[in-house]
């Protein structure tokens, strides 16, 4: 397939930037706010202002000139099309293990920090979220395929 419109373009400096601090902040808030339900506030935030900062630093790319083939959104269109079933069930287990995985990493992640903690380590969460926030900003920039 040729990249076309919806062809993601590679991550500015400034989209890596917003991407590392987005996920600094997200893992190191519960050194700074121990209340679940503040912190579930705070993150709801976090993803809003990371997100505008993701949008706000991608450039412009020009208006495709020229025959446009078909790209990602046609080849997905068909599927639903022609396998509405399959394509179902494989969006939903798609869905369903992305999900699954990302409240495993998340607890897993939390749990790591609060053992820190326990231990009496000084930036029991911020060290971790320093840790995935440099992990983060550098898989930004590595190009997608």
């Amino acid at each position: 397939m040729t990249p076309t419109e919806f062809t993601p373009a590679p991550a500015t400096p400034a989209q890596a930037a917003a991407l590392g601090l987005t996920t600094l902040a997200w893992y190191a808030l519960p050194d700074l706010v121990r209340s679940r339900g503040a912190r579930t506030v705070l993150k709801l935030g976090l993803v809003g202002a990371g997100g505008a900062a993701w949008v706000l630093a991608r450039p412009e790319k020009p208006l495709p000139t020229g025959a446009q083939g078909p790209d990602t959104f046609d080849v997905l269109f068909e599927a639903i099309r022609t396998e509405p079933a399959t394509t179902l069930g494989l969006g939903a287990a798609i869905v369903g293990i992305t999900a699954a995985l990302t409240v495993a990493g998340e607890k897993a992640v939390f749990r790591f920090g609060e053992r820190r903690r326990a231990r009496g380590a000084r930036g029991a969460h911020t060290v971790p979220a320093l840790v995935l926030g440099v992990l983060g900003a550098a898989s930004a920039a590595v190009p997608l395929p």
